[in-house]
């Protein structure tokens, strides 16, 4: 596992490549269907599927694939859906010593996923609502990094759980990076002071446009730009948009054909983490958010060799870069 001894672009960090991940776990069942049902109508789904799911965990899940010790501080029930959430996780190399039982289901999200990959979602949050308000002992002891879904800001216990784990990275100096998730549409009332400023802010179109209000993309960005000292908007087909001070880059898509998008603005976190523990550029990290969202999207398991051919058909200066983080520093599957 690569050694982190180095000084950034958030300043230095000691440790190893360890990524604390904070939110939600849940099941997801699938369905693939060519339109969306009338209300009160039926469809037929052509394919169907039950997967692990989650945005803390899919981002974790992927980080563990790239060889990072992903540190995963979530609930499940103490059901058979949790007891085979432990087993997946474990499979994909996601520490499972931080997790919480918690006396309610675990989590299921239905998604119906469309032909063009996109989806709708009805989710039951279950043992999520009640993680935390504690952290658990010596999650983030050592870890270079923290990331938080959005949604665990959605109760109390776990909310509360949020801001001591930014207070306690803050002595740390442990960088951040936050995925609001819809939760600035779902709660609008509720009180973020202390949220912010992070040091990485992922949000996708709707849920930058649920905060800023604007429609022009760098307009947007440039709203949400006290919030952070680095945003990345996730796009989809149209790539993505980063934001550092005043520098806007435009990084377009990758050429795959999208089977899914479900958990693949999750891959792109990963792929921005990863960037960041490596002290990448803002492009850099930019190009492997994209190159990994598409992998996920196109329904690929996370290759060296493939994600090398996707950052290499971007044309920008910063994809020697990402190449080299690519090659070097991937200890997940290598081929």
């Amino acid at each position: 596992m690569a050694k982190l001894v180095r000084r950034g672009w958030w300043g230095e960090t000691l440790g190893m490549a360890t990524v604390a991940v904070l939110g939600d776990l849940n099941w997801d069942l699938v369905f693939r269907v060519s339109r969306l049902p009338k209300r009160g109508g039926e469809i037929l789904s052509g394919e169907a599927s039950l997967r692990l799911g989650g945005s803390a965990t899919n981002t974790a899940r992927f980080l563990a694939q790239l060889g990072v010790e992903a540190r995963l501080f979530a609930a499940l029930g103490e059901d058979f859906l949790g007891q085979w959430a432990q087993d997946e996780l474990r499979k994909h190399g996601v520490s499972t010593a931080f997790l919480q039982v918690v006396p309610k289901r675990t989590g299921i999200c239905c998604a119906l996923v469309e032909e063009n990959g996109e989806r709708t979602l009805l989710t039951y949050r279950g043992a999520n609502s009640l993680l935390g308000p504690e952290l658990p002992p010596g999650w983030l002891e050592g870890a270079g990094w923290l990331h938080i879904s959005g949604y665990a800001l959605l109760e109390a216990p776990s909310r509360a759980a949020v801001f001591s784990a930014l207070a306690e990275a803050k002595v740390r100096n442990i960088p951040v990076s936050l995925d609001p998730g819809m939760v600035f549409a779902h709660a609008q009332s509720l009180p973020f002071e202390g949220l912010f400023p992070v040091d990485v802010f992922l949000p996708n179109l709707e849920e930058a446009q649920a905060m800023g209000g604007q429609r022009d993309e760098e307009e947007l960005l440039r709203k949400l730009s006290p919030f952070c000292r680095r945003i990345f908007l996730k796009l989809g087909a149209k790539g993505a948009l980063a934001l550092e001070g005043e520098k806007v880059l435009r990084v377009p898509a990758v050429p795959v054909e999208v089977k899914d998008t479900l958990g693949a603005g999750d891959a792109f976190n990963a792929g921005v983490i990863f960037g960041s523990l490596f002290g990448a550029s803002l492009g850099a990290q930019a190009i492997l958010g994209v190159v990994f969202g598409a992998l996920s999207a196109a329904g690929f398991s996370p290759r060296q060799s493939i994600a090398l051919k996707l950052a290499e058909s971007i044309p920008l200066a910063e994809r020697e870069e990402a190449l080299a983080i690519i090659r070097d520093h991937w200890r997940g599957h290598v081929d």
